[in-house]
């Protein structure tokens, strides 16, 4: 009985630590994947020019391009007609041929791989 203790005692130590590792992994991937888009909008940001142009043309050029979801709907939609007409067109016919199969000795059942003693 004192041998079932001991280990017991053994397990519970073990499932403590197993879920400290865990616990303190999700701590871990959590701050990582919460702190992962300030970086990367941290390190993706452009620099500024400190020279400004003062023609109409240059400030439209200046400013980012927006593109609305219509548009990007529209380019979409021709890409996918574009590629759908590049694929052959093909019959639907399916034959289906009947033919004789030789011996095989790999469905045989009298070469077995296990052998059962019949006393």
């Amino acid at each position: 009985m004192m041998f079932l203790n001991a280990n017991m005692d053994e397990g519970f130590v073990i499932l403590l630590v197993g879920m400290f590792i865990v616990f303190i992994a999700l701590l871990v991937l959590f701050t990582l994947f919460t702190l992962m888009p300030k970086l990367l909008n941290a390190f993706s940001k452009k620099p500024k020019t400190a020279v400004k142009k003062v023609s109409n043309s240059s400030e439209t050029s200046n400013k980012e391009s927006y593109v609305s979801g219509e548009q990007m709907a529209a380019v979409s939609t021709a890409v996918y007609l574009f590629l759908e007409e590049a694929h052959d067109e093909e019959n639907a016919i399916v034959t289906i041929n009947s033919v004789a199969k030789n011996y095989s000795p790999w469905s045989s059942k009298i070469y077995v791989t296990h052998r059962f003693n019949n006393r």
